[in-house]
């Protein structure tokens, strides 16, 4: 009965979240689901190992739509070539069956997990730092409810 609720809450959570929070959840399951695939081979379980490896390809299949090439210029097309790596390498790795090419990719992922980190913490800085800006806060006079209402 722990599955539904958690399934509930993740769902809420997906719907809720930022574009940030968004890519951060993405490389989390694909961390996840690459730790899985591992751990699949380790055991010989051949159904989970493909089951993972293909959530794994879907995750970074998500994380190449969600690029904005408009904005993101050079280093969207950065990510879309380390992104097109790993899927290659993801299907290499189920072809052989090998838990060192998973390895490969999910140390890749979780590097850009880190630095995904970093950009989070930024952009959360620089929305709080304009949520304080006096630009933005009402003035004095409309503080002390001298305005009119009716112009």
């Amino acid at each position: 009965m722990a599955y539904p609720l958690y399934s509930a809450y993740t769902e809420s959570e997906i719907l809720h979240a930022s574009p940030e929070r968004l890519v951060q959840i993405l490389y989390e399951l694909g961390i996840k689901s690459l730790e899985s695939a591992r751990e699949s081979i380790r055991t010989k379980d051949i159904r989970g190992r493909v089951r993972h490896i293909n959530k794994a390809f879907d995750v970074v299949t998500e994380l190449i739509n969600g690029l904005d090439f408009e904005q993101g210029k050079e280093i969207a097309v950065n990510y879309h070539r380390i992104y097109e790596y790993c899927q290659r390498r993801l299907i290499e790795a189920n072809t052989r069956q090998s838990e060192e090419i998973l390895l490969e990719v999910q140390g890749l992922v979780t590097e850009l997990n880190d630095a995904w980190q970093i950009v989070i913490t930024r952009v959360s800085a620089e929305r709080t730092s304009r949520l304080l800006s006096p630009e933005i806060l009402p003035s004095e006079k409309a503080l002390a409810g001298t305005l009119s209402c009716l112009g």
